[in-house]
């Protein structure tokens, strides 16, 4: 059985804590071939990793080296060549960390993108990873039966009323918060969670939102007037590894904008301000999960899918206009309710769990939707998190 690896936008990071612990579970039962591109922008394959795996002899790396080799985290130059050499390999599965989705889909086999698991409120250890057909897709809820549903619902319930109940609003909290900030309270208030936009997120390559952060802000406080505050978080990998300058300057000249500090108490700033704002406004941010569970109303701009019970908005006037009249829709929550559940119970995976085993991997990849892994996904959860069914 071969398994490859098609990884060109994996980070270092990304590798010790996600692609390693695959390939060696893998590695017990299949054939494993690795194709990545050498190093640019933070990305690709060097001899450290293949160090790293120098007890795995039997691993094969195909590592791109030509000049053509960083138009891989996009559209591949060679495109042609290189979908011709994973057809003659013919793997029966395909684990891709690729921003370019659609070449990935001229693969044989059963091919699954790695992205991002960790979503708030439930915070999951920042390891854990969904296996996804489009890599920026949210808030998928496939058909379940009533037993299903009432299943994974019963599954969550204690966690999600003590998670309601440790996030709800306390009298004047909004006002106190909102002071810290200084943001004016007699307006409505719409949270702008930026994204990340370090040179080695590739992702933003399907961003309707071409500008950078400090344009994309100008230009949503233009849009939205004075009649609305805008409070911005940024991205915490920004705060480490992005110039803040041109962000700063451009909030600087806007009045009706206001940028958050990180943390707000204990928590960021996104998690402690989302319960309290009036709407968000996102692009392919993970932060929906916070819109969701809070049962705000969003604004999405994207070229992905959103699910259906989310009932985002995608025109910015529509919104602003909705919002400020107070009759925006607003996340279904009993469908939040059932989306987090099957999310934690279907989809979340942990590649560092100890008893992680080749079968578990291709069995998730197989089975999209299987209610037998249901009760171990809650039981780690439990484990992760048992203040929460406590």
């Amino acid at each position: 059985m071969k398994v490859l690896f098609y990884l060109p936008v994996v980070t270092p990071w990304w590798f010790d804590n996600i692609i390693e612990p695959m390939i060696r579970a893998l590695a017990t039962r299949c054939e494993i071939y690795v194709l990545a591109p050498a190093p640019w922008r933070g990305t690709g394959i060097s001899a450290r990793e293949l160090q790293r795996c120098v007890d795995l002899p039997g691993i094969h790396w195909c590592i791109m080296e030509g000049p053509d080799h960083p138009s891989t985290r996009t559209m591949p130059e060679t495109r042609a060549d290189m979908v011709a050499w994973v057809q003659d390999l013919a793997p029966d599965y395909v684990l891709c960390r690729s921003a370019d989705y659609d070449t990935v889909q001229a693969f044989p086999g059963t091919v699954k993108l790695l992205m991002e698991g960790r979503l708030e409120p439930f915070a999951t250890p920042p390891w854990w990873i969904v296996f996804q057909d489009r890599p920026l897709d949210q808030g998928i809820l496939p058909q379940l039966s009533a037993t299903e549903r009432d299943a994974l619902v019963n599954s969550i319930a204690p966690a999600w009323t003590h998670l309601h109940e440790r996030h709800a609003a306390r009298p004047g909290q909004r006002e106190n918060i909102f002071a810290r900030c200084g943001i004016a309270g007699d307006r409505p208030v719409l949270l702008v969670p930026l994204e990340y936009e370090n040179e080695d997120n590739f992702f933003t390559m399907h961003s309707i939102r071409t500008m950078p952060n400090h344009r994309l802000v100008a230009e949503l406080a233009a849009r939205a007037g004075p009649d609305f505050t805008l409070v911005v978080t940024n991205h915490p990998l920004n705060d480490r590894h992005v110039d803040s300058a041109p962000l700063l300057a451009a909030i600087a000249e806007l009045e009706n904008v206001v940028l958050a500090p990180p943390v707000l108490g204990s928590l960021p700033a996104t998690l402690a301000l989302a319960k309290h704002v009036d709407g968000m406004m996102l692009g392919d941010s993970k932060s929906f999960a916070q819109g969701a569970f809070f049962g705000k109303p969003m604004l999405r701009q994207s070229r992905f899918r959103s699910g259906e019970w989310l009932k985002n908005y995608s025109d910015l006037d529509c919104f602003l206009h909705a919002v400020a009249a107070g009759e925006a829709e607003r996340p279904s929550p009993e469908d939040a309710l059932l989306w987090f559940a099957f999310y934690m119970a279907n989809d979340a995976f942990d590649p560092n769990a100890a008893d992680l085993g080749a079968g578990q991997i291709l069995t998730h990849m197989e089975r999209p939707v299987d209610s037998g892994r249901w009760e171990a996904g809650i039981a780690r959860l439990r484990l992760a998190a048992p203040a929460l069914f406590a």
